[in-house]
């Protein structure tokens, strides 16, 4: 069976020809629009990550220097992820931008592979606005793990001070806990369990040895 081709039963009206107008103007800008976005997206990435990566050099040995390990290890991974992440936002907005295509192509392939002009730049925009999809969400996840980086630090516990344990007198007298005032020729320390401080006279101390815990 051979199919003819139809005449259409009406004449496209002007509705008809409007519509085709504005979806080939629409088809036209579509790649401009979506790379100048992604332009904005890449801009604003760059600014973002310079600001946070110098204020993590500057500040962020110090700020983590206090924490626990393992309280320290979260905050490494979490504000680390966040950097890796927004980088690779930054990648995906840099192929928006710039495209993903470093092969020269020629009419001829464009309408093998894609009928036409128009709908290789299309497709081209529709790759674009992928990427730049896809460098919104490492973005969004990149703030994200940030954020919860830098709440950790605000509720983490400080590290444990050090215990002393301190003998004196003959070498029999010891005394152990952390230090709470050295004034006045004494030595003062912080003993758990016990309400009042040990005073120790620093004339009598014998040595002084820092340990993890008095138990």
């Amino acid at each position: 069976m051979i199919l003819r081709p139809r005449l259409p039963q009406r004449p496209p009206s002007e509705t008809d020809l409007a519509e085709r107008d504005r979806f080939h103007a629409l088809v036209h800008d579509s790649l401009p629009n979506v790379r100048a976005s992604a332009e904005v997206w890449r801009n604003g990435l760059a600014a973002f990550i310079t600001l946070v990566g110098a204020a993590i050099v500057v500040k962020g040995r110090t700020t983590a220097a206090d924490l626990p390990t393992s309280w320290r290890l979260a905050v490494t991974l979490l504000i680390g992820g966040g950097l890796a992440l927004a980088v690779t936002g930054l990648w995906h907005a840099l192929a928006a931008q710039a495209g993903s295509r470093p092969l020269s192509v020629t009419l001829a392939d464009i309408h093998r592979e894609y009928g036409s002009v128009d709908a290789f730049h299309l497709a081209t925009a529709i790759r674009s606005a992928h990427r730049l999809t896809l460098a919104r969400r490492a973005v969004a996840l990149a703030l994200t793990c940030m954020f919860a980086g830098t709440a950790l630090t605000w509720w983490a516990p400080g590290e444990a001070p050090v215990a002393l344990r301190v003998t004196y007198g003959t070498g029999t007298g010891t005394a152990c806990g952390t230090v709470l005032s050295t004034d006045g020729g004494m030595l003062r320390l912080t003993v758990p369990g016990q309400v009042a401080p040990a005073v120790v006279p620093l004339a009598d101390v014998t040595s002084i040895s820092p340990v993890s815990s008095c138990g």
